[in-house]
């Protein structure tokens, strides 16, 4: 009698899952029931869709069969009894996509709290975020470093004029006086200053002679290069007037001098000067100090000699005048 009785109730629930027995011919009894809701709508627009690719007539010729059937799909009414159905199930899987983003990195999170170390977190802010910056280049280390440059040439150009001028005010109040200055003989003793020779001419810097005149490294070497330490005295090698003082392309800082016969010395890559455009200058005053400025591979003189327009070697000019490199 127990064995009939468990035998009817498994009778009752075969073909329906759950903890049952699942009949052998459970497909053919699924394929066989008749499909409800929003599948009778999908499966007969798929296969108006395939028919629509073999032939377009025959899609015509069944509009109003396939209007019909797009009428069927499941109102309002259907689809809330639908959810109320599979609350539990559609409750389920609520909470398990909930703990799986719980688990999950938002990066577009925004959030106020500190973040801790080695984190980094965005912050509300009124404007979008910078995603990417742009990386920092050579030219622009090399713009900050010119940039530098022009303003400290600016300032030796005008320390350089308040020098001049400092001068000029003692000068003309010594004159006044009556007093004996240096500028009204032709030797110079200004302080700094070094003796002319018998000729009237000195050296333009005391130093080590390390390239010539002529042809160098594919170019042409306009002078002659005195080296030394930075900071070397230089010297007018003649009396003349100042004709230019200040920054000059390749030279970093120049001075040049037209002197009482014409000619015109220039004076290169030197760190600073103490002398302005049209000051009158004696033999062996010194002008400017030894620098590594400009295209330079070291700290030297930059000397040159101009006669009639015309470049000439300073060191054979140099030594018409009785002065030689020991």
């Amino acid at each position: 009698m127990l064995e009939k009785a468990r035998r009817a109730g498994l009778d009752r629930i075969r073909g329906v899952g759950g903890i049952g027995v699942i009949p052998p011919d459970w497909r053919a009894r699924l394929r066989e029931r008749p499909a409800r809701g929003f599948g009778t709508v999908f499966d007969r627009l798929k296969a108006a869709a395939a028919t629509l690719r073999r032939d377009p007539r025959e899609l015509w010729e069944r509009r109003a069969e396939l209007r019909a059937t797009w009428d069927k799909r499941p109102d309002r009414d259907e689809l809330l009894a639908l959810l109320r159905k599979h609350r539990v199930l559609l409750a389920g899987l609520a909470v398990t996509m909930a703990f799986a983003a719980g688990d999950a990195s938002f990066d577009g999170t925004i959030s106020t709290s500190t973040p801790g170390q080695d984190h980094a977190q965005r912050v509300a802010v009124a404007y979008p975020p910078q995603v990417q910056s742009a990386p920092s280049s050579v030219r622009r280390y090399l713009n900050a470093i010119a940039n530098g440059e022009r303003l400290r040439e600016q300032e030796v150009v005008q320390a350089a004029a308040r020098a001049t001028l400092e001068r000029a005010k003692a000068e003309a109040a010594a004159a006044t006086a009556g007093e004996w200055q240096p500028w009204m003989t032709s030797g110079a003793t200004t302080p700094g200053a070094v003796l002319p020779g018998i000729t009237g001419y000195v050296m333009p810097a005391r130093g080590a002679f390390t390239s010539g005149f002529g042809s160098r490294w594919g170019t042409f070497h306009n002078g002659i290069d005195i080296a030394g330490p930075i900071g070397t005295p230089i010297y007018a090698v003649a009396n003349g007037t100042v004709i230019d003082a200040g920054p000059a392309e390749g030279f970093g800082l120049w001075v040049r001098i037209r002197h009482d016969d014409g000619t015109i010395t220039v004076y290169g890559h030197m760190y600073d000067f103490f002398v302005s455009r049209g000051e009158r200058v004696p033999a062996g005053m010194q002008i400017a100090r030894m620098g590594n400025r400009g295209d330079s591979t070291g700290p030297h003189l930059h000397f040159e000699v101009i006669m009639g327009g015309q470049h000439v070697d300073p060191r054979q000019w140099l030594a018409l005048h009785g002065l030689n490199f020991g």
